[in-house]
């Protein structure tokens, strides 16, 4: 599923218009009607029947897709009452002409045109049961402030009492707030709030045309939309969807599903790729298991783990289906320069993946090696952990390395920082366009890290967004477990770009396929990834 900027949003609507005929009337209408079904089904009737349910609309398109909302609530019988932020005659265009319809019809409305006026406001909302956000669309770039700012504050405060006895007894239970397009004070585009939003029992946002991509990033994410929103089809010609989407998708089960199969029952491990995994150090073979162990859940046939010689007797102990080699160290627990003359000679042929980095350590001869490491290599290579950190103090050569041979860099946001250069703020506040910036600067895929994820192919071109959460990877070893999986899910066969995407989607569905036996905590990097193969079964179940 696409995701859309407001620009583009604002194309596909004149082109509607200039090149096929349509007008605002007809998005309007396809949208408020649309709101009034995706309502139908989110409440019982009996609620609805008895509900007291409110329309708060602004001046410009929003608010008149909440009059033709309101319309069809009021037609239908149902006890609406309508508040404008605005005097009645200062509404124009297709939002005053449905206003007017509403005013013939003798719909309930009150204008709230200023400050003095928002008692009135409060006095409707302590009588509500359901609020709707009609105020600002996708069109907001502004911080709010004076009247709208105090507006959704009292629609905030007013959603939910806090404990306060006084306006529990206004309140029994608070009211359910459904936003049209957007909550009102969220930019559409950054997922920023603007001084101030609707963020309070948000129950649905019915939003129109596409996905918001600021409902995935910063205060969106942190808010949970993606969760919330329901995509209403306001029958815009789908050329123009085509033609104005951004790159960046929504990853779906739908999508994921399709890239696992049934294994042929004559089929032998030679035939799902052979997984190198370079990690460890002394303090640290918890990272090479964790990888490792995630590569032969995800289905490589055969995984070998290299390890610092010192350590190999502990992986061996920890392993039954993964190999281990022990990497000449000099009895020291780290690699060394030398190591990379013995993966090299021994441990490259044959390989459909690697992955290094996972607890290798920050030593001086470490990083020696890696880099003589990367400068032999010839099979993809995932890199995370400290193999980024040691590639930050030199990206000049990350792109000599990249020139040479496919790489998946794995970085979380402070590990981004180090490489990027740029502060792990900003990245947050934007790490779509940064993110694209990097692959396009230094040729390498990239899984941006956070409670969400960001998978960018190796040009830039195309941008995935693993939108699911779950507090379980909110743990030590799930950026081990997501580097092996990838390496795992390329040796079987799958393409660089959606090894990562299967990745990302797996990874927090099997953590969230435990949660239903231990809860939000506890079961941390080791139980997911031996959780993979049941969850990648129950997916296909499903999907079946």
């Amino acid at each position: 599923m696409e995701l859309y900027f407001s620009d583009n949003l604002k194309k596909i609507d004149e082109e509607s218009y200039s090149a096929f005929g349509y007008s605002e009337d007809i998005l309007m209408e396809n949208a408020g009607g649309g709101c009034y079904r995706e309502f139908l089904k989110l409440y019982d009737k009996s609620f609805i029947k008895k509900a007291s349910i409110s329309v708060i609309c602004g001046k410009g398109n929003n608010g008149g897709d909440g009059f033709v909302f309101s319309r069809y609530l009021f037609n239908s019988g149902f006890n609406v009452n309508i508040a404008v932020l605005a005097e009645k005659a200062s509404y124009k265009g297709i939002a005053g002409k449905n206003l007017d319809i509403l005013v013939k019809l003798g719909a309930a409305i009150i204008e709230v045109p200023s400050e003095d006026k928002i008692s009135d406001l409060e006095n409707m909302l302590e009588k509500s049961n359901v609020v709707v956000d009609a105020i600002f669309g996708v069109g907001l770039n502004r911080g709010l402030t004076g009247f709208f700012k105090k507006v959704i504050e009292v629609i905030n405060e007013k959603s939910n009492c806090g404990g306060n006895q006084e306006c529990l007894k206004k309140i029994e239970s608070g009211y359910d707030i459904i936003c049209i397009d957007v909550p009102s004070g969220l930019n559409a585009d950054t997922g920023e709030i603007m001084n101030t939003a609707i963020t309070k029992n948000i129950k649905q946002i019915f939003t129109f045309g596409g996905l918001k991509t600021g409902f995935y990033i910063n205060d969106g994410e942190k808010m949970l939309l993606n969760e919330k929103t329901v995509l209403i089809d306001i029958n815009q010609p789908r050329q123009l969807l085509k033609k104005y989407a951004s790159g960046i998708e929504i990853i779906t089960e739908k999508e994921i599903s399709r890239c696992f199969k049934e294994r042929k029952k004559t089929a032998t491990k030679f035939d799902y790729g052979h997984l190198l995994v370079v990690a460890g150090s002394s303090g640290k073979t918890g990272a090479a298991y964790m990888s490792s162990l995630a590569g032969f859940k995800g289905g490589a046939g055969l995984v070998t783990a290299a390890v610092p010689e010192k350590l190999n007797d502990i992986m061996e102990a920890k392993t039954d289906e993964v190999m281990t080699y022990p990497v000449y160290d000099d009895g020291r627990g780290f690699f060394i320069e030398k190591g990379a003359e013995i993966i090299k000679k021994y441990l490259l042929k044959g390989k459909n993946a690697a992955v290094i980095g996972p607890g290798i350590g920050l030593e001086e001869e470490t990083k020696v090696f890696l880099h003589k490491l990367l400068s032999e290599i010839n099979i993809p290579a995932v890199l995370d952990a400290d193999a980024l950190n040691i590639l930050s103090e030199d990206t000049d050569f990350l792109k000599q390395a990249a020139n040479k041979t496919d790489l998946i860099l794995t970085p979380h946001f402070k590990e981004m920082e180090r490489l990027s250069g740029i502060d792990r703020h900003i990245i947050e506040k934007d790490p779509i366009n940064i993110g694209k910036k990097f692959v396009k600067e230094f040729g390498v895929y990239l899984v941006l890290k956070s409670s969400s994820m960001f998978i960018f192919d190796k040009n830039g071109e195309h941008v995935s967004v693993q939108c699911g959460h779950s507090s379980l990877l909110a743990s030590g070893g799930s950026g081990d477990v997501l580097s092996g999986l990838i390496g795992g899910f390329i040796s079987k066969g799958l393409s660089l770009y959606m090894s990562m995407k299967c990745t990302a989607f797996i990874l927090v569905y099997s953590a969230k396929n435990l949660e239903k036996k231990y809860g939000y905590f506890g079961a941390g990097a080791v139980k997911i990834a031996e959780n993979v193969p049941v969850s990648i079964n129950f997916m296909l179940s499903e999907a079946k």
